[in-house]
Parts: C-alpha cells; sequence; structure tokens
C-alpha cells in the first residue's frame, strides 16, 4: 500500500499551510468562494497546481496525480535498441536512403 496521500487530502494540506481558503485563493489568483467550490468538488484545478506547489511544498504529484504522475514508467525491454541495424530512411523525401545512396 502506498502511504500517498489522495488529491483531496493534499487540497488540504495546501489550504492548512496556506492558512486559509483566501490566502489559498491569492496563490491562485482566484477569489475565496473559488477555493471553497474546490474543496466541494475535492479537485484542484490543473492551471493552479503549479502555483500552489511553489507556495505550499505540496508536491504536485500528490495535488493531481492524473496530470503528474510521480514516476514515468520506464519503457519495456522490448523498446530498447530496437532501432540498431535499422536503415536510413528520409521520411519527408518518400525514399529510403540505405548504403550512402543520394536523393
Amino acid at each position: 500500500m502506498s502511504n500517498a496521500p489522495t488529491p483531496f487530502e493534499a487540497l488540504q494540506a495546501a489550504l492548512n499551510k496556506a492558512g486559509s481558503q483566501s490566502a489559498l485563493a491569492r496563490i491562485c489568483g482566484v477569489s475565496q468562494p473559488t477555493v471553497w467550490k474546490w474543496l466541494q468538488t475535492r479537485r484542484l484545478p490543473p492551471i493552479h497546481v503549479l502555483a500552489v506547489e511553489t507556495a505550499t511544498g505540496i508536491s504536485r504529484h500528490h495535488l493531481r496525480p492524473d496530470i503528474y504522475p510521480a514516476e514515468i514508467p520506464a519503457a519495456p525491454a522490448r523498446f530498447l535498441d530496437v532501432d540498431h541495424g535499422a536503415s536510413l530512411v528520409a521520411f519527408n523525401r518518400g525514399t529510403a536512403l540505405r548504403d550512402g545512396a543520394s536523393a
């Protein structure tokens, strides 16, 4: 199990660090009722995530894991080195340049 907070818990933590709904609203450049609405919908809009992270230190990964995943998974091993030994191809010319041939 992960100990990561839910996005709503992260939003509440950001609110606590900001000090009030009004303070969080000032950080985001919105009105206090807008912040209240975020708390009712339990989600911080994407446009404000980075400002909230900068001001409060609450990670963007916790505020919106759907947009900012904690880790980007590595490519599967089957995709590693797949282009080694491939012929040189000029995609914009519509012809393949193989073995040093010119267009």
